[in-house]
């Protein structure tokens, strides 16, 4: 009951700049841990936080999400950045947050990040190295 009473998370909001406010850990079953902002959730040891988040949430719905298998896969080199500078689209047309794809740009360089991108609703699951090692929450359009 204790959770239901919590501040629920704030997402960061799209196009700002810096790094994500990690309000929330993780701990999945296999061992890693995740932080989150509740937008965004990913393995801790690429985000690095100076700190933990002492709000643990349980990792039920990160394990499912992690498992779902989005039809259509990009390289962050297909986003396309909106005029606006706040969200990026994928070729099939689903928003994503900027300062999430900034940040994933930044921790995870290189080309071999992936994007499992589903439906304009569905959570998209961030692939590196052909593991699952993140989710975002697409931008609601």
């Amino acid at each position: 009951m204790a959770l239901l009473a919590q501040t629920p998370m704030k997402p960061t909001t799209p196009g700002i700049s810096g790094d994500p406010v990690w309000q929330g850990v993780l701990r999945m079953a296999d061992g890693r841990t995740f932080v989150t902002d509740g937008g965004l959730a990913i393995d801790a040891s690429l985000a690095k936080p100076a700190k933990l988040p002492e709000r643990e949430i349980p990792p039920k719905v990160m394990q499912d999400y992690l498992s779902v298998a989005n039809p259509n896969e990009y390289g962050l080199s297909d986003l396309t950045a909106a005029p606006s500078g706040k969200t990026y689209s994928a070729p099939n047309g689903v928003a994503l947050n900027a300062t999430y794809v900034h940040f994933l740009r930044r921790i995870l360089p290189g080309g071999s990040v992936r994007l499992r991108v589903g439906e304009k609703r569905q959570p998209i699951v961030i692939v590196a190295d052909g593991r699952a090692v993140g989710v975002l929450m697409p931008v609601a359009q």
